[in-house]
């Protein structure tokens, strides 16, 4: 009850800037969806849509340095082995790539379905689980042997799957269905689904705490944010937020989630534990979708599609 009412104050309250833009890095290739951030935080990769190419950019000059093809129409892409491997998932070509980020070259174009295009890699570090979109109604989750480099295993989903995260505390895999307008909760190892979550219209965009205990659901059609126990497997509270929201990213440090709002060109901050009654805001590029946190939980990325560019921004933590 306390939270829910604390949630009313929250949205009562006026929202202020608190997004300082330091950089816009430029010629991310060519509708640019997806990023990745290096473990020590000196390099970005980003998938290149229009360009089939996996980018790499160098984040002390602020340039792209290094450039692979990828496969047809890549989109969302995780790091594997330490940070040593990407894997790209390619929808056009049906395939994850699996690139060796020393050479900067593909190790592997590994089968995935119809139209993968989603991507993450599981807590144990063994296993990728990649969402295909499918030809029909129903998507598949595919489950792939990093070490065989094959797929080993896929499970039935629901309408168009599109986008994924996996607990970091467990190997207990999430993934949006926007068709169905639901979260399914799902166990590998049978495998199994354990849980259908139903959340606002049209989630696009996911991302969870680093202790596994809270998930951020971003849900484009219904403009709200809603926040669900990944451990009882249910919604706590759905919040308004800027419009059409896509990308969600939590700190490092579990502190704060932060959301794109492509319509409303802004990215929404908030505090993951929603404990703080002041959330704010800052202004971003047009056609902005993915967004990452840095080690330090303070400089952010956002890319954008349309104008071909990463804005980087500073946003300190918020007085006491």
């Amino acid at each position: 009850m306390y939270l829910r009412m604390a949630l009313l104050v929250l949205l009562a309250l006026p929202v202020f800037a608190g997004g300082e833009p330091v950089a816009r890095i430029k010629k991310i290739g060519k509708a640019p969806n997806f990023i990745a951030l290096s473990p020590d935080g000196a390099r970005l990769y980003a998938t290149s849509y229009a360009t089939d190419e996996l980018l790499e950019v160098d984040l002390e000059r602020n340039i792209v340095t290094r450039r692979v093809e990828a496969g047809g129409a890549p989109l969302g892409l995780a790091l594997a082995d330490g940070g040593k491997t990407a894997l790209v998932a390619c929808r056009d070509s049906g395939t994850v790539a699996m690139i060796d980020l020393d050479s900067f070259q593909v190790l592997a174009d590994v089968p995935a379905g119809a139209q993968p295009n989603s991507v993450a890699v599981g807590a144990r570090g063994y296993n990728a689980y990649v969402v295909d979109y499918g030809r029909s109604r129903e998507g598949r989750l595919h489950i792939l042997d990093l070490r065989q480099r094959r797929m080993v295993g896929s499970i039935t989903l629901g309408v168009s799957p599109f986008g994924i995260v996996v607990s970091p505390t467990s190997e207990m895999v999430f993934v949006l269905m926007g068709g169905d307008n639901q979260v399914w909760a799902l166990d590998p190892s049978g495998p199994s689904v354990v849980a259908k979550i139903t959340v606002g219209e049209g989630p696009d965009g996911i991302a969870i705490t680093p202790d596994g205990k809270r998930l951020f659901v971003a849900n484009s059609r219904t403009h709200d944010l809603s926040i669900i126990d990944a451990e009882m497997l249910r919604v706590l509270v759905t919040v308004p937020i800027g419009k059409m929201p896509f990308g969600v990213a939590v700190s490092p440090d579990g502190k704060r989630v932060f959301v794109v709002n492509t319509q409303s060109r802004t990215v929404s901050v908030l505090p993951a534990d929603l404990s703080s009654l002041s959330g704010h805001t800052f202004d971003i590029d047009k056609g902005s979708t993915d967004i990452l946190v840095a080690p330090d939980n303070r400089t952010v990325y956002v890319v954008s599609e349309a104008t071909n560019s990463i804005l980087v921004a500073d946003v300190p933590a918020a007085e006491p």
